[in-house]
């Protein structure tokens, strides 16, 4: 079994849960993973346990992006055990063959009440860089944080949030740059997080889905 989670921001013991009542092989996340290793409730090596569990996750705006850029440097991608960080135009084929790229990050809307370096980084927004490592090759499954701007998502903010805030997640580049990737790849499916709400939809031949996180009562798992 294979499971798409949606946003954790750091509700690590809820994907314990999940992995513990579901037995998944392998479970792919949309960001928002909640990476922050300095802190210890925040910390992946301190508080998933993964069992037999592979996890494959992909950053948003809500991770420590200094400490993703060291690990990477480091190739040190396994931060928990059987828990690994997949970096911007990363592939995974999974055991069935079907290949899954990864390509996190969006910007931060909140940042002008945040410390950087803190509680939000600069790096959080993909760059032509990140592009450019994105291949011309077959991919049938996209895992991302925020979604192409081309999806015709519902933009009806989830109970509990303010519109214009909300709203203000469409207005970044990052949902362009994801057209741009839809173009080159191609996928037949496209799963997402970021605006905490549960959706389907069809879109330029993709079948994609948007998650919410542990504590909406949108959905935000879903078996793949």
């Amino acid at each position: 079994m294979i499971l798409v989670v949606g946003d954790l921001h750091g509700e690590f013991g809820e994907l314990n849960h999940l992995i513990n009542h579901k037995r998944p092989e392998i479970v792919l996340q949309v960001g928002d993973f909640g990476f922050y290793p300095k802190e210890p409730e925040y910390d992946p090596a301190k508080r998933v346990k993964a069992q037999g569990t592979k996890i494959y996750w992909c950053d948003g705006n809500h991770e420590d992006h200094e400490a993703l850029e060291l690990i990477q440097v480091n190739d040190q991608l396994e931060v928990a055990p059987n828990c690994f960080y997949q970096p911007q135009g990363s592939i995974l084929e999974l055991p069935d063959g079907r290949r899954v790229l990864f390509f996190g990050g969006a910007e931060f809307m909140d940042k002008a009440h945040r410390n950087r370096g803190e509680d939000w980084f600069p790096q959080e927004v993909p760059t032509y860089l990140d592009f450019a490592k994105v291949m011309d090759e077959p991919v049938d499954i996209v895992v991302s944080h925020t979604a192409p701007a081309c999806f015709s998502l519902k933009k009806e903010p989830p109970f509990g949030y303010a519109k214009k805030s909300w709203l203000a997640k469409f207005d970044e580049p990052t949902p362009k740059m994801l057209d741009a990737i839809l173009e080159i790849v191609k996928p037949k499916q496209w799963f997402f997080g970021h605006y905490h709400v549960h959706q389907v939809g069809h879109d330029q031949g993709v079948d994609w889905t948007a998650l919410s996180y542990p504590r909406s009562s949108n959905r935000w798992w879903i078996e793949l």
